[in-house]
């Protein structure tokens, strides 16, 4: 078996059974920062990690619906079927690979009554799609997980119609989250800015979260997932290298995704509301000035007659 092989069988395993997470531990389980993002992104307020995208499709395609669109590693496609079930897209194609997704889309599907709107498949996108067929490619938390990016993006453009629009919300870490000196300074100095009781580990209640985070190590990284940020510093570079007209929303994540990892564990979200809108106003301070981990960008398919046509 190579190598490749080898590693899709490992992602689709880690991802067949999940660990489960102890209480409120990661960004997206905070209504309150779930509505920062989707104002960050769509300008406006909205609950629900899909309701940025919701917002935003809307916006880029006038208010009508995309007739028929892909995802590639859509996991249980929560986001995909509330597009469906929203009305933002009539029809999508779906492919991922860990079998007990594909149960969960399906029975999700039927019970939305959405069955007759979704294709699932399980084999390979990149292989089996003809060109110039869809309306819309929709990568979300997908597309750090392509090796290389630069294809997978390419592909993207490829299947689209002229016209049609590509649009991705990601994680766009360093490749292997192998963050930077002066990321991990910009995460101790928030750390070190709360109160010990926010530290409290949810892990290992009594022992103190350090303010100092580290990296994970490479090898730590594969044998846990070999597909997990394996190629996300490329990301960005490959959407602007194949979409010149893309356009790149920041949407933070140093703070709410690097500094409150496990930390939010110890924030409640009504009597630390105050505290928790200026680590997010701390979080856009930092993404503005050039340090994110999440982005989206969206760009239309414009010049079929271009190298990556």
């Amino acid at each position: 078996m190579n190598d490749a092989v080898s590693d899709t069988v490992q992602t689709a395993a880690h991802w067949n059974a999940p660990p489960p997470l102890p209480r409120r531990t990661r960004w997206w389980q905070s209504k309150a920062i779930v509505r920062h993002i989707n104002r960050r992104i769509a300008g406006e307020e909205s609950d629900g990690t899909a309701g940025g995208d919701l917002a935003l499709l809307r916006a880029q395609n006038g208010g009508a619906a995309f007739g028929r669109a892909i995802s590639v590693g859509c996991g249980t496609a929560y986001h995909e079927l509330e597009l469906l079930r929203a009305g933002v897209v009539e029809h999508f194609d779906l492919y991922e690979i860990a079998p007990s997704r594909v149960a969960a889309i399906h029975a999700r599907a039927e019970a939305l009554g959405l069955s007759m709107r979704v294709s699932v498949s399980g084999t390979d996108a990149f292989a089996n799609v003809a060109p110039g067929q869809y309306d819309l490619v929709y990568w979300r938390d997908a597309l750090h997980h392509m090796n290389p990016t630069l294809d997978a993006v390419a592909w993207s453009r490829r299947v689209l119609q002229t016209g049609g629009l590509f649009y991705m919300h990601e994680c766009v870490a360093p490749s292997y989250m192998q963050w930077s000196d002066h990321q991990l300074d910009l995460v101790e100095r928030v750390r070190r800015m709360l109160p010990a009781r926010y530290l409290d580990d949810p892990h290992q209640p009594g022992r103190l979260i350090s303010a100092r985070r580290s990296r994970p190590t490479v090898a730590g990284m594969r044998a846990a997932d070999p597909s997990e940020c394996v190629d996300s510093a490329n990301i960005l570079p490959s959407v602007r290298a194949v979409f010149p007209n893309a356009a790149v929303v920041p949407a933070g994540g140093i703070v709410y995704m690097l500094a409150l990892n496990d930390v939010l564990a110890n924030l409640d979200e009504e009597r630390d509301d105050g505290l928790l809108a200026a680590l997010m106003a701390i979080d856009d301070l930092y993404s503005d000035a050039g340090d994110f981990v999440y982005a989206v960008a969206h760009a239309r398919k414009l010049d079929p007659a271009a190298a990556y046509a």
